[in-house]
């Protein structure tokens, strides 16, 4: 069961109090329209994130898989000074970063998040770069 809200949120109706938690493990489809997200191919990639209070961090589960850096497929935001999440700060804002990452780390561990841990072995990175050249051929086109 869920909690009223009432009383309980700061000036940008944000909880003051906690964090917020989103869990995305899946891929979701993208628009054709592909200057305005992240991804090519894909609306969202597996995914988790935290939102505590201006700060906003993603924590991109295949970015990880083959990396040994800990901020690797990890992005942070400032929604206040940048609401359209364009200035990746996770390197300049190293601190927060580690905070936020080990905050969503506990919470994944409290609610046994499923979190990919290895990569798909019929994953082809050929084809993924055939389609998104098609599909920035096909936007060149447009124009």
């Amino acid at each position: 069961l869920g909690e009223s809200s009432d009383g309980r949120t700061d000036d940008t109706g944000m909880f003051a109090d906690r964090a917020i938690y989103w869990h995305f493990p899946a891929y979701l489809q993208g628009y054709s329209r592909i200057d305005q997200q992240r991804d090519a191919l894909f609306r969202t990639r597996p995914v988790s994130v935290i939102r505590r209070g201006d700060w906003k961090l993603h924590q991109y589960f295949e970015d990880r898989l083959d990396s040994t850096q800990t901020l690797a497929g990890v992005e942070l935001y400032n929604l206040r000074d940048d609401p359209g999440e364009s200035n990746n700060l996770a390197n300049q804002n190293e601190e927060i970063a580690h905070k936020l990452l080990g905050d969503l780390t506990a919470w994944q561990q409290r609610v046994a998040a499923p979190i990919p841990s290895e990569p798909n072995p019929a994953f082809d990175p050929e084809h993924q770069q055939q389609a998104i050249s098609k599909l920035l051929k096909r936007k060149r086109a447009r124009r």
